[in-house]
């Protein structure tokens, strides 16, 4: 059960609005100021209600977390009194056992937080009067809700921009582990044109008794490339022997003629 008075006063809140539904039914204005009083003399809760089956009119709450504090609110009622010609109805909102039966001032609501509910339970029923609407009151409390409008857009949007920012970091850190080296990246191209190249991939295969192997091991292909370069250094070197015969050949046949010649 809430007890304190920022506790106390979400609660509230959710008794009111049931969080995720919508707010076409209701405005719930915090610290809203009493029209032509002094800024001490602020309601906890100010509550427009806009539907007949929820209740139509203008709610004050003041929040009392401690009997000390509600003691202090009977001795000096000026706040309630600000606010009482403008109110439908006026309430205390506080724990069970800090409101004793019996004191409260006449035309007064009391409202209690259950403990396994988010309803609130009406322990005295407030009076129902006609509220006193003036200029004043409107502008204090369009004021009042254009900014705490506002105020709820920029947290709004900073939670928005908050989550925007993980998710960036977060794919950061993914793309940073999934992303390739460019040196693999290029040696792993090369192996691609290998396997284009051999027209089989490279990865290990066993192959059946009766059939050839579909694919290569590693192992095999160096063997493979081994003896192809041997083969072409040997290939080589029959070319340059060959070219080396054919030019002693042909100086031992010119050296012949001029012999034959000379006799």
């Amino acid at each position: 059960m809430p007890t304190g008075t920022h506790a106390l006063l979400d609660a509230l809140i959710k008794h009111y609005r049931k969080p995720g539904s919508d707010r076409s039914g209701e405005i719930l204005i915090t610290e809203a100021a009493a029209p032509g009083g002094a800024t001490t003399r602020r309601a906890d809760l100010v509550r427009i209600g806009m539907w007949a089956s929820r209740g139509t009119g203008i709610d004050v709450h003041e929040i009392k977390v401690s009997r000390a504090d509600w003691l202090r609110e009977l001795d000096d009622p000026a706040k309630a009194e600000a606010w009482w010609p403008y109110c439908t109805r006026f309430w205390i909102t506080a724990p069970p056992g800090i409101v004793t039966e019996g004191e409260l001032p006449a035309g007064w609501g009391l409202m209690e937080p259950q403990a396994r509910s988010r309803r609130f339970k009406v322990r005295v029923q407030a009076a129902s009067k006609t509220p006193k609407l003036t200029v004043g009151l409107m502008i204090e409390l369009l004021r009042r809700a254009d900014n705490q409008r506002l105020g709820e857009m920029d947290q709004m949007r900073s939670r928005h921009l908050n989550d925007l920012f993980k998710q960036e970091q977060k794919i950061r850190g993914e793309r940073a582990q999934s992303e390739i080296p460019w040196d693999v990246k290029k040696r792993l191209e090369l192996l691609e044109r290998l396997e284009t190249a051999l027209g089989f991939p490279l990865n290990s295969h066993p192959g059946f008794r009766e059939n050839p192997p579909k694919r290569i091991t590693p192992e095999e292909l160096a063997v493979l490339i081994t003896d192809a370069g041997d083969n072409v250094a040997a290939q080589r070197r029959a070319a340059d022997a060959e070219r080396i015969r054919s030019s002693a050949l042909l100086a031992a046949q010119g050296f012949v003629a001029q012999l034959e010649r000379a006799r």
